[in-house]
Formats: structure tokens, C-alpha cells, sequence
């Protein structure tokens, strides 16, 4: 009894979360400072702030939050100056706008306003599409920050699966180093022959070889976590599980309250609404080409003339500028009348850019209701097979406590005592598998809640 207490007592621990000591000694040894404990956040923290994914993202957002100020720029008058000098020889123009023959200088300069009056509300909806444009691009990064934080989270507890597998991996070979111990004992003394021994250390060695292919395993499962956060191999980290209880299956919602809060709040439903209604905008401003255009001008200008051939009818340069001065104002009206079917096939890409939104965001409901039923129901099968693997390894303690007992009394072979600690062994792997799933598939659950 005191030996049973004692393997469920280690299977236990490994189930619950390997020590973080193991994390320095698992896997290929790394040089220089000692591995860094790394939770969950942590590991999503570090990836967010330097996946490529997200500066891009971050970029198309700066780059709409520009196209969204040009955009409101655009009511506003365009301002523009001139300056400028000729040289005539021969015949030139005089003040009273007649050519006569010399040679002289003149030299100008204006400055003119142009403001639009209206344009069919394009501005309007070009407005509007920038401010949803913006949105969108908002929409998109935050899909990003879900969908690597989603993949992070599925790597981090790949790794601490593989982790713990090398715990029982650890725990076993202790089990049949210490059944090897015995059995020498027991054929000092007499009690088993010789070849009771070299099947203890075949077990063994077959657990010493279990060990470092769990051991390799849980490198590569390290590796690929690094990789997928971009985390340099000059930062030695070692994942670990925060104290926590398993989900409980009582605290999840119903699938229809799931898809009802994710179908209005997830960014890739919010995003592919944007996108519908950026395309109305467009729409809208392809069809304002129709309208007429209003403009209203106004400016200033002034000029000087100086005689190269008779110097004499010069005028002062200060008293050209006061008296060859004007102003005007001005209103100008643009009515379409024929723009070679520009216009109409541009209003009819629109339309079908419009069908196409309405036909993703369609999808978009249908791919997010499916992704949560697959997780809801996935959570569901989890959460069972989790109370079957633990029923299985106390079944599996038990017969394995059994054949350890008849093994000692000599009423059992050590084939039957293998069995039965390899049976172990896969209730132990089982339920490490089956807990990993049940948490990962509420997380998915949980990214969908918020």
C-alpha cells in the first residue's frame, strides 16, 4: 500500500506541472545565464511586439489614419503663388495689351484660391470610406494580435505537453531504476536468477531511451515556440504553467450566447462589415461623378514692364506695382455630359465590389460559427475524454500496484509487471494529452468571447 501511495503520488505531481528546475536541465543545454521562468503572457506579450505581422498591420494603420486626414483636407481651398520674369526682343506686348516694336523686360506674380462648392457629396464619401478604411485597418491588426496570440497559446502548451511527458518519462525511469535495484538485491540473496535482473535493465534502457526522445521532442516543441515569437537564441527561457484550476465545465457558455457575443464583436466580423461599407462609400463617390462640380476662385495679381529700346518711357518700379494691381473672383461650373462610359463602369466596379463584401461577410459568419462549434464541441470531447483518462489511470495504478505486488512475491514475471507499468505510462500520457486539449480549446473559447 505504502508503494502505491508513492506512484500515484508521482504521477500526480507530473500531471499537475513539471518543476521548473527540470526546464534547466530538459532539452539541449544552453550556455551562459540561467533559463528565464516564461508564462503564457509573457510568451504572447514578447510575440506581439515583435512579429512582423503586427508592425505591418500597425503601419496600415498609420498609413489609413493619413489617408483619413488628406481626405478631410480636401474641403479646404487650394492655395498656390507665381512668380515670373520674360525677356522679349522685337516685338512685345505693351501695357494696353498691343504688340509694338522693341525689346524690354516684364515680370509678374499672383496668388489665386480655389475652393470647391460642390461635388456631388464626393468629398463626403470619400470622407466616410476613410474614416471605415481606418476602421478596417484597425479591425485587420487586431485580428492579427488574436490570431498569433491564438497560435502562441497552441505552441506554449504544445510545449508544456511535451514537458510534462518528459516528467513521466523521468518518473518511470526512476520507477524501473528502482525495480532494477531490487532485483539485484533479490539475486544476491538468492530470491530471482539472473535473468530477472537483465529484464529489469532492458526495462531500463528502454525507458532511458523513452526519455530522451521526450527529452528531443520537447526541444523541438521549445524551438518552434521561439521561433513563432522571433525570440533570439541569446534569451534562454523555460515555459511554465501559472498556478491555476482546470477550466470548469459549468463556467462555459452555450454555443448560441458564444456566437451571438463573438458575431458582433470579432475583429474579423467587424473587419469584413468595414469592408462592406467602405465599398458603399465607394459606391457613392463613383456615382457623385454624375453631378455637376461647382468651384469658386479668386485671386490677385500685378506686373511691371521695363522698356529695353527707350528707357525714357520707363515708370517708376514702385508706382507699376500700385497701379498695374487686380483682383478678381470667380465661379465656375462643370456639367458631365459625356465621359466615354468612364463613369458608368466605374459605378458598375463598384457594384460588384459591393456584392463581393456582401458575399465575404457572409462567409465571415459562417467560417466564425464554424470555428466556435468546432472549439465548443472540441471542448466538449475534451472534457470527456478527461474524466475517462483519469478513470483509466487509476485503473491502471491499480493493476500496475497489483503486478508490482505479485512480482515481489514471486507470483509474476516481470513481462506482466512491464505490461503494466507501460500501460501506466500511457494513462499518464493520455491524461497529460487530454488536460493540454480541454484548457487549449476554452482559450480558443475564450478568444472568441473577447
Amino acid at each position: 500500500m505504502k508503494t502505491f501511495l508513492i506512484v500515484q503520488y508521482i504521477c500526480i505531481s507530473a500531471l499537475c506541472c513539471a518543476a521548473p528546475a527540470w526546464g534547466r536541465q530538459a532539452g539541449v543545454q544552453q550556455e551562459g545565464p540561467a533559463p528565464e521562468e516564461w508564462t503564457l503572457d509573457d510568451c504572447i506579450g514578447y510575440a506581439l511586439e515583435h512579429n512582423t505581422d503586427i508592425a505591418t498591420g500597425e503601419l496600415e494603420v498609420e498609413s489609413g489614419k493619413i489617408s483619413l486626414n488628406t481626405a478631410r483636407m480636401s474641403r479646404l481651398p487650394d492655395v498656390s503663388a507665381s512668380l515670373g520674369s520674360n525677356v522679349y526682343f522685337g516685338r512685345s506686348p505693351s501695357r494696353d495689351a498691343s504688340y509694338i516694336d522693341n525689346s524690354q523686360i516684364s515680370g509678374s506674380l499672383g496668388i489665386s484660391a480655389n475652393i470647391p462648392v460642390y461635388q456631388g457629396l464626393k468629398i463626403k464619401h470619400e470622407i466616410d470610406k476613410a474614416k471605415i478604411d481606418f476602421e478596417a485597418a484597425t479591425r485587420n491588426l487586431e485580428l492579427a494580435r488574436k490570431n498569433i496570440s491564438l497560435n502562441i497559446a497552441s505552441l506554449f502548451l504544445q510545449v508544456m505537453y511535451d514537458k510534462e511527458l518528459v516528467s513521466i518519462a523521468q518518473s518511470q525511469l526512476e520507477l524501473s531504476s528502482s525495480q532494477l535495484e531490487l532485483s539485484k538485491g533479490q539475486f544476491e540473496s538468492g530470491r530471482v536468477s539472473h535473468s530477472e535482473v537483465v529484464r529489469n535493465e532492458s526495462l531500463v534502457a528502454s525507458d532511458r531511451a523513452s526519455l530522451v526522445q521526450n527529452e528531443n521532442t520537447y526541444s523541438l516543441a521549445l524551438l518552434d515556440l521561439r521561433q513563432a515569437m522571433n525570440l533570439p537564441d541569446s534569451i534562454a527561457i523555460t515555459p511554465v504553467m501559472e498556478e491555476q484550476e482546470l477550466p470548469r465545465i459549468e463556467d462555459i457558455p452555450t454555443l448560441s450566447q458564444i456566437y451571438g457575443l463573438s458575431v458582433s464583436m470579432h475583429p474579423s466580423i467587424r473587419y469584413a462589415e468595414a469592408s462592406l461599407q467602405s465599398s458603399i462609400f465607394a459606391l457613392k463617390s463613383a456615382k457623385s461623378a454624375w453631378q455637376p462640380t461647382v468651384y469658386l476662385s479668386a485671386g490677385y495679381g500685378n506686373s511691371v514692364y521695363s522698356n529695353l529700346t527707350d528707357r525714357s518711357v520707363n515708370t517708376n518700379f514702385w508706382t507699376q506695382l500700385q497701379g498695374n494691381g487686380n483682383e478678381y473672383i470667380g465661379l465656375s461650373i462643370s456639367i458631365p455630359i459625356f465621359s466615354r462610359n468612364t463613369v458608368r463602369n466605374n459605378v458598375r466596379l463598384s457594384r460588384l465590389s459591393v456584392t463581393r463584401q456582401e458575399i465575404l461577410l457572409n462567409e465571415a459568419r459562417k467560417s466564425l460559427r464554424k470555428e466556435i462549434e468546432q472549439a465548443y464541441f472540441g471542448a466538449m470531447a475534451a472534457y470527456s475524454s478527461l474524466n475517462s483518462a483519469q478513470k483509466a489511470l487509476e485503473a491502471a495504478l491499480l493493476n500496475f500496484e497489483n503486478e508490482k505486488a505479485s512480482l515481489d512475491s514471486g507470483r509474476s514475471d516481470i513481462y506482466d509487471y512491464a505490461n503494466a507499468k507501460v500501460e501506466v505510462e500511457k494513462a499518464q500520457a493520455t491524461l497529460a494529452h487530454s488536460k493540454y486539449d480541454f484548457i487549449l480549446r476554452v482559450k480558443i473559447l475564450n478568444f472568441y468571447m473577447i
